[in-house]
């Protein structure tokens, strides 16, 4: 599964990169800790978003 990291995640990845988990990991442990969200279209647009917002600041 393909994941967008929310936050910097040791031995993974920093925050904005899409990363490879299995299933089960981010089933169970990274989507219910709010640390990742699921690589799709519409999520990649709004992280993207969030990031110039940011950015822009």
């Amino acid at each position: 599964m393909e994941v967008i990291l929310k936050e910097d995640i040791v031995n993974l990845g920093k925050m904005g990169e899409v990363v490879r988990v299995r299933d089960g990991y981010a089933r169970n442990y990274l989507l219910p800790r709010g640390l990742v969200l699921v690589s799709n279209n519409k999520n990649q647009k709004g992280f993207e978003h969030q990031k110039r917002v940011i950015a822009a600041q």
